[in-house]
Order: structure tokens, then C-alpha cells, then sequence
């Protein structure tokens, strides 16, 4: 896991303990400080910001918790991760339960918390960017004045402010009087159309983001909200509109947009941003690239991305879908062959090792290839040459290899049903691509994707999905991934006949169903990928089942016994409420 580096402070009283703990953290990159008592510890977060916490809970004349009850007197709000050599349940959910980030029994060593310090920095650089965000936005609302215009029952200007003149473009000082339509020149008309409609129809109407077509301002997008002016009596005096300038938050929108996207990738989670980071440092690298991950869940996108973001992106990326082809047409297909080689080959051909020359090979699904064909590959991968099938000469290729596999290949050579050496050769640097599950956050962001790819393509105008299926799709666990999504998607667009937003009766049954009820089963997860995948598959299935325990446990394919054991080894804590 990519982490950042931090600011970090042990408060420990032995001596030998804090020693070792802050010479793994600093050899690690993070800035360390020490303290041996809690009132040490404070008077240090009173004047330095840190970034996380470690404290004993045993501590001299304190109870390290204690340091939980104090956060409001820090220069900034640290996580924090409580130690303790005597750990007990009861503790430990006191800790979290007090806003604790994480609770590690001593001793603890090296990788626990090097790990734990990554997840901490990890969480809260995005709880950080999470606040700048919300910070900026509102600084963009409390910066923008809403134009105000008030017109007679015949759609003539009564009066407007000085922010409506901006906005609308014209002269409000020597309008008055003068119709509506003849002073908002240079405009489509769309915000006093709303005012017609709203004095029609004697109601408030309000409509989100229009395009003003402005001929100073072309990109200009406002949300109007008109209301008709009646006496006591009913009598339609004319109407008033506030024209609010959405224009910087819809340019700040997609300024976000285009950070949770990268080439085709789409996502803005932690994991996703690590993985376009480590796609644009192999850019100028010539590095072998193995991609790990479940069906579905994009690595061909992430091969594309390679390829784009390199130097090799002016020549050809050329995919071979292992599995796809038996051993001798697979040979063939990478290789080439001279003809008469075999029955049926009438001509020389061109493998694809000689049409990626000079670009990408992406070889996916290398783990189902035979050991002939590993041996082949990999001598091409030491020689950088290949020979056809039926010729003793050999060709020089220039190819970068990106490999992408949904198995456990360190399984595999244990097995000895995968060359280790071929194995090492592939994985120069490793890519894994998380499960949907993993990433839920991104689940609307692929929604609002596949919603304007299957506008375009089916020529609909489906404005996007509702609360109710939005949160139907956000509980599902996917096992089919980001393809399962896409197809769900599509499904909704065919059964949606109308204009309006995908309703929750649109989906497809398997999501319809009421949470913990003919859900489907989590996927296994490989022995190599269950240390950081368990916890999250855990949580997700409490949350999907309202934390009902006994029915995540049949979901998730353990006992109940089993799922309570794990959730105190993950320190996961009942939030049912």
C-alpha cells in the first residue's frame, strides 16, 4: 500500500519499546516525536500538529485514554492508535468507541505497524482532502449573490439588483418598465420561460442548472427559482426570480470529475488514485507489469492506461485473451508461423509478438497458459527474440509485456503448475485492482458513467438514477464487479421506457431483493488476497444485512461463532444502533 509520510507521535513509557517503535517509523520516511508520559504527550500536541498518534493505554499515573478526552485542546486533530500489552474486549471497544482509529496489542512488530500507520495516513490525508473540498464549496456559495428580478403580470422588468445586471447582461438602472425578453438579450430565454411558467401555473418552479447561452458569458450555467406575487385576494401582482451563478461549482465539478478519472479508468477512491499514481511512474519505464485482480474489474482498462501513459503510446497495444485459444493455436497466435508449418497454414503470418514491435503486448489471463508455453515466453522475455513455428531463425521483437491474471499465480507455483522464474519475471511491479466492494465509493461515479454511455448509445434522455436504487446498488456486493454494474445499468435502460430517473423497480430482481434475502454470496477471496480483503468483505456484509450478524454469517459462508472471532480480531463494532 502507497502511504504518505507523516507527522507522528509515540507517547510510551518504556523506554526500549518507544526506542524501536520510532526507529521503525523514521526508517520508514515518517517524522517521529517521543513522549514517556501522557502530560508530555499534551504539551506536545498543544503547539505541534501531528498527523497520528501512538499511545500506550498503561501509563504513569494516567490511563492513555485519557488522551481521547483531550482532542479539542490539539493544535490539530491527529488519528490516534491505542497500544496496551494487557488487552481485553472491553478496552478495546472503550478505545474505539471514544474515536480511537486503531487498537494493537504489544508487542507489536514491525509490519503491524508499518500497516497500521499506512491505513491511518491513508484515511486521514482523504478525511483532509475531504475537508479542503467542503471548505472550498462553501467558500463558492457564500461568495455568489443570487440575482433578483421582479416583473409586472405582463413579463415587464419591475426591478432588478446589481448581481441580475451580471448574471443576465443587461442594464437593470434604465430598464424598468421595458419587457423582460427585449433587455435579457444575448440569452436563450430559458430563465424567463420559468418565470411564465411559475405565474401560469400559481406555483413555485424551480429548475437545477440550465445553460444560459450568454454571448459574454457562453459557459455560464444558473439554477432559477421563480414564485408568482398575489395579493390576499388572489390577485397575480407579477413575480419575482433569483438567478443563482452556478458557474464556479459546475467548473470546480469537473475539476473533481477529472481527478477521479484517469485515460478510461473511473474512480475516486484511495485505491484507485494509488493505482493511476503508480500507472503514471511506470511512464517512462520499460518495467514488466503484472495486473492482479477478480473478473470484471477493469484490468484491461488498467493495461490500456499503461500503454497510453508511456512512451511506447504512439505504437500498437496488441491483446491476446489467453484462455481463449487452445496450446497450439495460442502459439501460432503470439508467435507466428512459416507456411507449411502445420496442417492448414498456407501462408506465413505475423504473430503478435511482431505487431506489438515497438509498443504493448497485454497478455491477459496468463495463468491458464501450459508450461510449453511459459518456458517459450519466458526465454522471450530473457532473449527479447522469438522464433515462429516451423522456422529455426530467430527475430528480434521490442515489446513491453503487461500481463493480467484473476488467480493466485504464488498459489499456482507452490502448486508447480506455474514456473517460478517466469512468475518473478512478470512481477517486476504489481498491480491490484480492488473489487467493487472494496470501493464503494466509486459505485456513483460508475453509475453517472454508464448512465451517459447509454444515453448516447440508445438515445434516451434518462436524467440518472433515484435515491432508492442508487442506495440499492450501493449495498450489493457485486461479485461480478464493475461488469455486473454496467450490465444492471444497461438492464434498467431497457426496462425504463420513459424519460425519468431509474427507480428501484428497474433494476434487475437479484438487486430488488430486501436486504439479506436472496443476496447474493460473497466470492472466495485467494489465501494470498484474504489479510486486506477480509475485513472489508466483513463490514460490507453487516452494513448489506443491518448488521443482523447471524444472516451476514450465512452470506459470508462462516458460522456465527466464527464471524463474532473475526470481528474482534478486526475490531469491528456493532453500529446497528
Amino acid at each position: 500500500m502507497m502511504s504518505q509520510v507523516g507527522e507522528i507521535l509515540i507517547i510510551e513509557d518504556e523506554s526500549g519499546v518507544r526506542q524501536v517503535l520510532a526507529r521503525h517509523l523514521g526508517e520508514a520516511g515518517h517524522r517521529v516525536q517521543t513522549a514517556s508520559t501522557l502530560p508530555q504527550g499534551l504539551e506536545l500536541l498543544g503547539r505541534h500538529p501531528f498527523d497520528l498518534v501512538y499511545c500506550d493505554i498503561r501509563l504513569p499515573g494516567h490511563s492513555g485514554l485519557e488522551l481521547l478526552q483531550h482532542t479539542d485542546t490539539f493544535a490539530s486533530i491527529p488519528f490516534i492508535i491505542m497500544m496496551t500489552g494487557y488487552p481485553s474486549l472491553e478496552t478495546a471497544q472503550q478505545a474505539l468507541r471514544q474515536g480511537a482509529f486503531d487498537y494493537l496489542v504489544k508487542p507489536v512488530l514491525s509490519e503491524a505497524l508499518l500497516r497500521s500507520a499506512a491505513l491511518a495516513l491513508n484515511a486521514k490525508g482523504m478525511q483532509d482532502e475531504k475537508k479542503r473540498v467542503r471548505l472550498h464549496l462553501e467558500a463558492v456559495f457564500d461568495s455568489v449573490d443570487n440575482g433578483l428580478i421582479t416583473s409586472d403580470p405582463g413579463l415587464n422588468l419591475v426591478a432588478a439588483n446589481r448581481a441580475a445586471s451580471v448574471i443576465c447582461g443587461f442594464d437593470a438602472s434604465s430598464g424598468a418598465g421595458h419587457p423582460l425578453k427585449e433587455l435579457a438579450t444575448g440569452c436563450g430565454g430559458q430563465c424567463l420561460a420559468v418565470l411564465r411558467q411559475a405565474m401560469e401555473q400559481g406555483q413555485r418552479v424551480t429548475v437545477k442548472r440550465l445553460l444560459c447561452g450568454q454571448e459574454r458569458r457562453i459557459e455560464q450555467v444558473v439554477s432559477v427559482t421563480a414564485t408568482p406575487m398575489r395579493t390576499r385576494q388572489g390577485e397575480l401582482l407579477g413575480g419575482v426570480m433569483a438567478v443563482h451563478d452556478e458557474t464556479p461549482l459546475v467548473t470546480l465539478e469537473k475539476r473533481l470529475a477529472r481527478q477521479s478519472r484517469f485515460h478510461r479508468l473511473i474512480g475516486g477512491s484511495v485505491a484507485m488514485r494509488e493505482i493511476y499514481q503508480l500507472v503514471d511512474n511506470l511512464a517512462d519505464l520499460e518495467t514488466t507489469v503484472l495486473i492482479l485482480g477478480e473478473s470484471g474489474t477493469g484490468k484491461e482498462l488498467v493495461a490500456e492506461a499503461i500503454h497510453t501513459q508511456g512512451r511506447r503510446r504512439e505504437r500498437p497495444l496488441v491483446k491476446v485473451n489467453c484462455v481463449a485459444l487452445s496450446e497450439t493455436l495460442l502459439e501460432s497466435e503470439l508467435f507466428g508461423h512459416v507456411r507449411g508449418s502445420f496442417t492448414g497454414a498456407l501462408k506465413d503470418r505475423v504473430g503478435r509478438f511482431q505487431e506489438a514491435d515497438g509498443g504493448t503486448l497485454f497478455l491477459d489471463e496468463i495463468g491458464d497458459i501450459s508450461q510449453a508455453m511459459q518456458l517459450r515466453l519466458l526465454r522471450v522475455l530473457q532473449h527479447k527474440q522469438i522464433e515462429r513455428v516451423g522456422d529455426n531463425r530467430t527475430l528480434p521483437v521490442d515489446v513491453r509485456i503487461v500481463a493480467a491474471t484473476n488467480q493466485d499465480l504464488r498459489a499456482k507455483v507452490e502448486e508447480g503448475v506455474f514456473r517460478e522464474d517466469l512468475y518473478y519475471r512478470l512481477k517486476v511491479v504489481e498491480i491490484e485492482v480492488p473489487p467493487l466492494r472494496a470501493r464503494t465509493e466509486d459505485i456513483p461515479l460508475l453509475v453517472n458513467h454508464f448512465v451517459d454511455q447509454f444515453n448516447t448509445r440508445f438515445d434516451r434522455r434518462i436524467p440518472g438514477v433515484a435515491p432508492e436504487a442508487m442506495s440499492a446498488l450501493m449495498d450489493h456486493l457485486w461479485p461480478g464487479n464493475i461488469r455486473e454494474l454496467e450490465h444492471a445499468v444497461e438492464h434498467a435502460f431497457v426496462v425504463c421506457r420513459g424519460e425519468e430517473a431509474i427507480a428501484l423497480e428497474h433494476l434487475p430482481r437479484e438487486l430488488r431483493t430486501v436486504s439479506g434475502v436472496a443476496k447474493p454470496l460473497l466470492p472466495k477471496v485467494s489465501p494470498r488476497q484474504l489479510p486486506e480483503s477480509e475485513q472489508t468483505m466483513i463490514r460490507a456484509a453487516l452494513v448489506a444485512c443491518n448488521w443482523r450478524r447471524e444472516v451476514a454469517a450465512k452470506r459470508l459462508g462462516m458460522s456465527r461463532s466464527t464471524l463474532f472471532r473475526k470481528m474482534r480480531q478486526w475490531g469491528i463494532v456493532d453500529q446497528s444502533g
